[in-house]
């Protein structure tokens, strides 16, 4: 009798063991028996979770696994491999926590471990994108990776340089909060590489165990904490993230923030002619960016369009104005406008007391990444002291 009830048990828990997957699921049963013949000398992509029966995480997975691979059955292989039961087979892939996802692409012996979200909609786009390379290396098509999850663009903020790099910038910035150590942090950061190359704004990163004055300040209790900086006045402006932890929604968050602080949309993308000191120190109250257009009026119109449009990408960020070129020669001057001809750009940074001159084609992309380099400093600008007054206007002109 004894050893019926050891004999039910055992059978218990083997049936319990892979009880995340039932008989009818989508998802192979992978084990140490059936693994190299099914995954390694297969022709054809897979997905393998290796897993423990008792894990949360893996419980939580389940469903959207099931539902990831029911949607790419006949597409792509998605299996299971019990770690408690059939352990011997995962070794090999530095399985070192649960549960741990490896894609089993063209090169069997080196999968690529999956970072993404555990959602059967990023499961899938995942895997379909696999398959489209599976597919074209078939045909002999070289795929080239983008590297598109790297940390190349990720700014990496510290106590020194917080304050110059975002606080002083008319840029909008987005911050991680983050801990070394931190499972959720771990979780985000292929993410939040990948919204780097993404978004047109900074994406930065600071580690609060390290930067204990900025986590201080920021209240940082938990992590990862992530704060949005809106372009433009930063005084008391920023706002916590709150939303999903991947680029997708990443992105979309930042392209759906507003400007702050009065800039409104009409504010920002207005296009000042400007005729007076009072309306230049209006302008110039923050990044400016200057035209200075030729006196043909069709021509001009075409360089006030060009400025307009771009005016409205960079609201929040700089205001725009123009003048009449030659109508206030001195202050052109000043600027180092002369002998080139209209119309001509120069961009004034107020905070950091320099100008830059544009010098490519007038174009909304050219000069859009031509502001965008000064915002963000790659640009070479010449110092000056203050905003030079406007000379006398010619009246000719």
């Amino acid at each position: 009798m004894k050893g019926i009830c050891c004999l039910l048990i055992f059978s218990l828990v083997a049936t319990q063991s892979f009880a995340l997957y039932e008989a009818d699921s989508k998802v192979v049963k992978l084990t140490k028996d059936n693994f190299k013949t099914l995954v390694l000398e297969s022709n054809e992509p897979w997905l393998v979770e290796f897993y423990a029966p008792w894990c949360g995480h893996c419980k939580a997975l389940a469903p959207e696994y099931n539902k990831a691979a029911k949607a790419l059955d006949g597409i792509v292989h998605i299996g299971a491999l019990d770690m408690t039961t059939d352990g011997e087979a995962g070794q090999p892939y530095g399985v070192n926590g649960y549960p741990t996802i490896k894609y089993f692409g063209v090169n069997k012996g080196d999968p690529i471990a999956y970072e993404g979200e555990r959602k059967r909609n990023a499961i899938v786009d995942y895997l379909l994108d696999k398959a489209r390379e599976f597919a074209l290396n078939r045909l002999g098509v070289e795929i080239k990776p983008e590297p598109s999850n790297d940390d190349t663009k990720v700014v990496v903020l510290t106590d020194a340089n917080f304050d110059e790099q975002v606080l002083s910038s008319q840029e909008a910035w987005f911050v991680e909060f983050y801990a070394p150590w931190c499972g959720h942090c771990k979780q985000l950061q292929p993410e939040w590489n990948k919204l780097s190359h993404q978004a047109d704004i900074p994406i930065a990163k600071v580690d609060a165990t390290a930067q204990t004055e900025l986590a201080k300040r920021f209240n940082i209790e938990s992590y990862p904490t992530i704060y949005f900086f809106p372009a433009g006045n930063k005084q008391n402006t920023h706002k916590k993230y709150e939303g999903e932890r991947n680029a997708a929604a990443l992105l979309k968050y930042i392209k759906e923030q507003k400007p702050v602080d009065g800039q409104s949309q009409k504010a920002g993308s207005d296009v000042v002619n400007i005729k007076s000191d009072e309306s230049l120190n209006e302008v110039c109250k923050q990044l400016c960016v200057l035209g200075f257009l030729p006196t043909d009026k069709v021509e001009q119109e075409d360089a006030v369009q060009v400025l307009k449009k771009t005016a409205l990408s960079l609201t929040g960020r700089a205001n725009v104005g123009w003048f009449v070129g030659e109508q206030f020669d001195d202050f052109e001057a000043e600027l180092n406008v002369i002998g080139e001809g209209y119309p001509q750009v120069v961009v004034l940074d107020l905070s950091a007391k320099k100008h830059y001159r544009f010098r490519r084609q007038l174009t909304v992309d050219n000069l859009n990444e031509f502001v965008k380099g000064v915002i963000k400093k790659t640009e070479t600008g010449q110092s000056f002291s203050n905003l030079p007054k406007l000379n006398a206007q010619k009246t000719d002109l």
